[in-house]
């Protein structure tokens, strides 16, 4: 048996409805030296039967989800590091097309989202999502991320005090160390239920994310919760 090289580390909060169709699409990929770590945050509802059953590491604890994604991380000592949000289905040549980017001398890596539930507003938002992560100035875990442990220790993770632009801030540490690669190959089909809310809900998180995002430009901080996480 190959020794494992990769950790998937999956944050998850009341993640029944969703993390069984990702941890489905992980258990299906041609790359097989991995394991799974699911960093629950004290789920109410069939979170960790769910992930125990398809076969995952579970950790439990309350935490924010730059905590978690910590948590998953120290605990593995895997030389490349994957971290996926559990509202994410991958195809089957995710971690094989990553893996063999991060090979050939990648060290940190965004994957080009897909809406999970198909719609013009999907694409044309999942789209302008990566060209704005391009740039520096978007979240990119919910696209998928993956890098290389030495980039991981070298910045110190995930910054704690954020509940919410964890993943932008990593992003921009990161990139003074190294050069991310944004592979038009290595997609993850992303749930567009943060902002695709019913009536003027859904317009509104779009007001919020962006709210967010000029809150960590402006201040380099965040607020103390996040809906989607607590």
């Amino acid at each position: 048996m190959a020794p494992v090289e990769v950790s998937v580390i999956i944050p998850a909060l009341n993640e029944e409805g969703y993390l069984r169709a990702l941890l489905r699409s992980l258990r299906n990929q041609s790359f097989k030296a991995f394991k799974v770590v699911v960093v629950d945050g004290g789920s109410y509802d069939g979170t960790i039967a769910e992930a125990l059953e398809l076969n995952a590491k579970v950790l439990v604890k309350r935490s924010n989800i730059a905590e978690a994604r910590n948590i998953g991380a120290v605990h593995c000592s895997t030389p490349f590091l994957v971290f996926l949000d559990a509202d994410t289905v991958v195809p089957l040549d995710f971690l094989e097309t990553a893996v063999a980017a991060m090979r050939r001398g990648a060290s940190f890596i965004v994957a080009r989202p897909e809406p999970l539930e198909g719609s013009l507003t999907g694409r044309v938002g999942y789209a302008l999502g990566w060209a704005l992560c391009k740039a520096g100035l978007t979240n990119p875990c919910y696209m998928g991320i993956a890098l290389t442990r030495e980039v991981f220790n070298q910045v110190g993770g995930f910054d704690e005090r954020l509940v919410y632009n964890e993943d932008l801030d990593l992003l921009r540490r990161a990139s003074r160390v190294s050069r991310p690669v944004f592979p038009r190959n290595l997609v993850s089909l992303n749930s567009t239920r943060r902002w695709k809310g019913k009536g003027n809900k859904g317009r509104l998180e779009l007001f919020l994310i962006l709210g967010r995002i000029l809150e960590y430009f402006l201040l380099r901080k965040s607020g103390r919760r996040y809906p989607i996480y607590h």
